[in-house]
């Protein structure tokens, strides 16, 4: 596929799967754009094996084929997938961290192979390894430098990946999943079960509440090592910061989903001019 065929192909499948991600990178510096769309495609297309294959053994053969075809394209070898040869060069011209891919891979096993998030140090592990490995690369990829990104990157992971979670509540409980953790929900005098059988009660309202309160806390630590406020740190450069864009909608969705009746059942949105009114002021 001719590259300029293949670069709108892969912004495609990343609006699709990420619109506010995608959107924020439109404020990202101009070189790290199409980098910063193959990444986010390319979380998108591990995202999704889980709805594709019908048991573990079969996600565990398309996530090695991942694993394989990027590293291959890093090679300068065409693979023929549009995300695997435009994030595989990403990879090699950025340098990106190995490691950090490999744990974005890896996480992808529990997708395919649980239906419920046992404990919250477990999904605590997940959004480091997901959401905060995908601020960690995008930081790379834009040249984001300061004493504080890995901090920064870990607090936003948990912010943002938290909201996630609770947006995602509605499809993936439809799918007989949940990533409200179970150890939570039972604390909270609720259960996996409950949520599978569309019961919203005072259990999960309290957890969800709980895990916005969370949300906002991390949300706070990784501002304030973002900009460097106090003297405890030197914050993020300018270009760097575009990276963690995304953490600029934490508090919309976290009002939208306070006011939410039903968050079982409702799809929580935000106005997307607010969405786009609240990215480019952040900038």
């Amino acid at each position: 596929m001719p590259d300029a065929g293949r670069s709108k192909s892969v912004r495609r499948i990343a609006r699709a799967a990420d619109p506010d991600r995608t959107l924020a990178a439109l404020f990202a510096p101009r070189a790290a754009r199409d980098d910063l769309f193959a990444l986010f495609a390319f979380n998108a297309e591990l995202a999704r094996i889980a709805d594709l294959v019908t048991e573990p053994g079969l996600g565990a053969i398309r996530l090695q084929w991942w694993r394989d075809a990027i590293d291959a394209a890093a090679h300068g070898e065409a693979t023929g997938q549009p995300v695997a040869d435009a994030f595989g060069q990403a990879l090699a011209r950025r340098g990106l961290s190995r490691e950090r891919i490999g744990a974005l891979i890896d996480a992808r096993s529990f997708d395919i192979g649980e239906t419920v998030m046992p404990d919250a140090r477990t999904l605590d592990a997940y959004l480091f390894d997901t959401t905060g490995g995908l601020f960690a690369l995008a930081a790379e990829i834009v040249g984001a430098e300061g004493e504080n990104r890995d901090v920064v990157a870990e607090a936003a992971g948990r912010a943002y990946g938290l909201v996630r979670v609770m947006r995602s509540l509605p499809v993936l409980a439809a799918k007989g999943r949940t990533y409200l953790a179970e150890d939570s929900l039972l604390r909270h005098g609720t259960s996996p079960q409950a949520i599978f059988s569309g019961e919203t009660g005072p259990g999960i309202e309290a957890l969800l509440a709980e895990m916005r309160e969370h949300a906002r806390e991390s949300l706070r630590v990784a501002e304030f090592h973002l900009y460097g406020e106090g003297m405890t740190g030197t914050g993020i450069n300018e270009a760097g910061r575009t990276a963690f864009l995304p953490l600029s909608l934490v508090e919309p969705y976290l009002a939208v989903l306070a006011k939410t009746a039903d968050p079982l059942h409702e799809i929580v949105r935000i106005n997307p001019l607010h969405r786009l009114w609240r990215l480019a002021r952040s900038r």
